[in-house]
């Protein structure tokens, strides 16, 4: 008696020994596979591939960028001369002939003038020209940032890419360490049941308490509770997968019910596949962060930003500049006012000008100046900003360096402790199958031998989540 209840705690109290698992080791535990067989089979890289397509948040952002670049190319048509047309009719009331004395001078009489009647229908086509041959640089240097919005649009919507690439990694992976927990709890819940009905036979023999009977049917309870938790949280990984990828979550008929495990697609990467080539071996932190440096969206984006400071200083020290421009215009129209005493209803008379006009806006210099000073300061912000900006950077790779080397160790040490959860149970059996042992005893030490292959499993995990966090951070990876 006092055997099997030591094995019965080792079940449930004894620490995780994890231990290298492969896949067909799962299969004969009587684990059925993650992919429970769905109609719909997704890998890392559909998925990944999917969400770039499908996902708002990347649409937004390129939706973004493109009418950064239509503002761009709108300021580059403005270097050219401003041409408009415009076109007019007027329909006048009718006044009459008129006419006019006044005295003849030198002599006696006076002098007689007859003005016609006036004409009803007033017709006018224009065309005016402006052109700015000298505005200060302003045109130039608005081009200059607008053009610089729109590559810094680009690198925005890089930045959405690649983050998004990195959380449809980290889903797909936490997804999938959702589905062998909810494996493991199933095989735990249905040790509990395999315990409890044997002390309900000992209990009815004598040979256990009622206490003993009570706690062991508390532990089936609180194996039945972590198996829905564990049911409720696969499916909110499944769902929130879904949802970076861009699918209609609605339409996917998860189920609310933390009793029922059907899953809306299944997961066909598995945890020890080699999926970032670029990241193996050792790690040359000084490389990644060069990398980094020249890579990364955030840097680009800096780099813009700096620029764009400078040119908004030049633009504010153009309004200190005078501006010089050319106007002309081209009029045909019957009557015109330049033309007077005009009789014949349908003659159209063209008259033209063309002229040069200077201006000084003297009254806002002081605030010119103070603009171009204000701007000049903003240049001196964004070169401290990207210095912040390549020390956090830097920051970020060598954590995420550090967090790879980390989960790589504990993946070897927890790969090289496998021989001790398979000689438990291999011994197990043997007793078992001697008589020594009971059924609840062996079947507690297959259970500790699975626990240990999912232990690998969750370090193999954490080093694909690990190493597509060092690829978001270095930005090596080439965007599809």
């Amino acid at each position: 008696m006092s055997t099997s209840r030591r094995e019965r705690r080792g079940v449930f109290h004894r620490p995780t020994r994890p231990a290298f698992f492969p896949i067909a080791v799962f299969l004969l535990a009587g684990i059925v596979p993650i992919s429970q067989a769905q109609d719909r089979t997704l890998s890392i890289i559909e998925a990944v591939q999917t969400a770039l397509e499908r996902n708002p948040a990347v649409e937004s952002a390129q939706w973004d960028r493109l009418a950064a670049s239509a503002r761009a190319e709108a300021a580059g048509f403005r270097l050219y001369p401003s041409l408009s047309l415009s076109a007019s009719y007027q329909r006048l009331s009718e006044l009459p002939p008129t006419s006019f004395e006044f005295p003849k001078e030198p002599g006696p009489g006076t002098i007689s003038m007859e003005l016609p009647a006036s004409l009803t229908n007033v017709f006018a086509f224009a065309v005016n020209l402006q052109y700015p041959i000298f505005a200060g640089f302003r045109l130039r240097e608005t081009l200059a940032i607008a053009r610089l919005g729109a590559d810094s649009k680009l690198s925005a919507l890089q930045m959405v890419q690649r983050s998004l690439i990195f959380e449809v990694r980290r889903s797909y992976w936490e997804a999938l360490r959702a589905g062998y927990n909810v494996q493991i709890l199933r095989r735990n819940l249905e040790l509990t049941k395999s315990n409890y009905k044997l002390l309900s036979d000992q209990v009815a023999t004598g040979s256990a308490t009622r206490a003993e009977l009570l706690a062991a049917d508390a532990r089936q309870k609180q194996a039945e509770i972590d198996l829905q938790d564990a049911v409720v949280l696969q499916k909110r990984a499944y769902l929130q997968l879904a949802s970076q990828i861009g699918w209609d979550v609605s339409e996917l008929g998860v189920s609310s019910d933390s009793s029922e495990a059907a899953l809306p697609f299944g997961l066909s990467t598995s945890s020890d596949q080699a999926m970032y080539p670029g990241i193996s071996g050792g790690l040359d932190e000084r490389a990644l962060i060069q990398t980094a440096l020249a890579r990364r969206p955030e840097a680009r984006s800096s780099a813009l930003a700096q620029q764009a400071a400078e040119h908004n200083a030049r633009l504010a020290a153009s309004a200190l500049y005078p501006t010089v421009s050319i106007a002309g215009n081209l009029t045909v129209a019957d009557p015109n006012p330049r033309v007077a005493f005009q009789t014949d209803p349908w003659q159209f008379t063209d008259t033209w000008s063309l002229g040069v006009q200077m201006s000084y806006d003297i009254g806002g210099i002081p605030a010119n100046i103070q603009e171009k000073k204000a701007q000049q300061l903003a240049v001196s912000k964004n070169l401290a900003d990207a210095a912040t900006l390549r020390n956090k950077i830097a920051l970020d790779v060598r954590s995420c360096i550090l967090s790879l080397n980390r989960a790589r160790t504990d993946l070897q040490l927890v790969t090289e402790i496998v021989a001790q959860a398979e000689e438990s149970a291999r011994v197990a059996r043997q007793l078992y199958e001697a008589g020594t042992l009971n059924e609840v005893g062996k079947l507690g030490e297959e259970f500790n031998l699975l626990r240990a292959q999912f232990a690998v499993i969750n370090k193999q995990i954490d080093v694909q989540i690990a190493a597509a966090d060092l690829l978001r951070a270095t930005a090596m990876e080439e965007l599809p």
